[in-house]
């Protein structure tokens, strides 16, 4: 029988059903065949263990199946039962579990639920609340003596998934009387504002309202609060300023004016850098000084101290603005405008498409 097992099986489907090959590798456990004579006729049951994947078990199945002669008699194979002997050892360990659950103490349960609720309590994200009509917030916004002021309910979640419970939203430009005096209950207020004109508002209705700002910190230019992940809201919270000191730095990016000159000549010169990963340094006069590929501006202005404006086929970066800033350039006009965390004052910033 086991020969007719192992001859009959050998080369028809190479070395992937071996039979040797497989023992030797420890897929295949000790063939076992019990036999027994019912009406003149032998019978019986052929069990064989592995540690086969699915496919390759199903296929030495069929595999025996095929098997017609044992010896020099006719034989006939079937399936009768594929057992997951895993799933018996599984059923085993969890009755071993539960066994094991019954015998511990009742004080001994109660200390570990305890120590796994506390565990717990630190990694579940706060929830949303509702701290008056239309106003929400973290579950700390009303108890703690700090508070972090944010636009939408978006902007909530990002900070609850950062840890920070303490938050209210604004719900948009149009501030709650809530949010206002709540404010004035705080020992410090932060406000994080989006990257955008709309987050500038926020912090201006707020003032005019009269609600007790501390510190604001804005996120880069074109960027929301919404979108950053806990260790960029954690870096911007780090970032923050006193509330005069972005106002002044507001208020002079608002009230700086490129000279039209200047700016009527970026106009004619958009179409020739649009498209071409070109850049064109000029001076106070609209005089083209140099033009250069995108990626030897930096280095090209880094020479030169009498450009008052560039335009250029490429991103505006930070690096970009701080050289043009110690080198009084005026205006600056690229395809568009990069994580900018901080707009110098002195320069008017605009993209190409801007000059329409």
């Amino acid at each position: 029988m086991i020969g007719a097992v192992f001859g009959q099986t050998e080369g028809l489907f190479g070395d992937t059903l071996d039979l040797k090959k497989l023992q030797k590798s420890g897929k295949l456990g000790r063939i076992d065949v019990e036999l027994r004579v019912e009406n003149k006729k032998t019978v019986g049951a052929v069990t064989i263990p592995n540690n086969l994947d699915q496919p390759t078990a199903a296929l030495l199945a069929a595999t025996l199946e095929s098997i017609e002669r044992v010896g020099p008699y006719d034989a006939r194979f079937k399936l009768v039962e594929v057992e997951d002997v895993r799933e018996e050892r599984r059923k085993k360990v969890l009755e071993r579990a539960r066994d094991i659950m019954q015998r511990w103490s009742a004080s001994q349960r109660s200390e570990v639920i305890q120590m796994l609720n506390q565990v717990s309590e630190v990694s579940e994200v706060g929830k949303i609340v509702s701290l008056a009509a239309d106003v929400e917030g973290g579950p700390e916004a009303e108890t703690s003596d700090t508070l972090f002021i944010v636009e939408g309910r978006a902007d909530l979640t990002a900070l609850l998934k950062a840890g920070i419970k303490n938050v209210i939203a604004t719900n948009g430009v149009n501030i709650p009387q809530h949010v206002v005096s709540l404010t004035s209950k705080k020992k410090e207020v932060t406000v994080l504002a989006d990257g955008d004109r709309v987050g500038d508002m926020i912090v201006k209705e707020l003032l005019r309202r009269g609600a007790k700002i501390d510190y604001v910190s804005k996120a880069p230019q074109g960027r929301e609060v919404e979108e950053m992940k806990p260790i960029e809201i954690l870096d911007l919270i780090s970032r923050r300023v006193g509330v005069n000191t972005y106002l002044a730095s507001a208020y002079a990016v608002s009230k700086q004016v490129a000279p039209e000159k200047l700016l009527n000549k970026m106009k004619e010169l958009r179409e020739r850098v649009k498209e071409t990963f070109t850049a064109i340094l000029i001076d106070s006069e609209g005089e083209v000084i140099d033009e250069v590929p995108v990626n030897q501006l930096f280095d090209r202005l880094n020479e030169l101290d009498n450009v008052e404006g560039i335009i250029f086929d490429g991103i505006v970066s930070q690096r970009l603005l701080d050289l043009a800033s110690s080198k009084n350039v005026k205006i600056i006009v690229g395809e568009r405008i990069g994580s900018v965390e901080k707009m110098p004052a002195n320069i008017v910033v605009k993209t190409l498409d801007e000059l329409k």
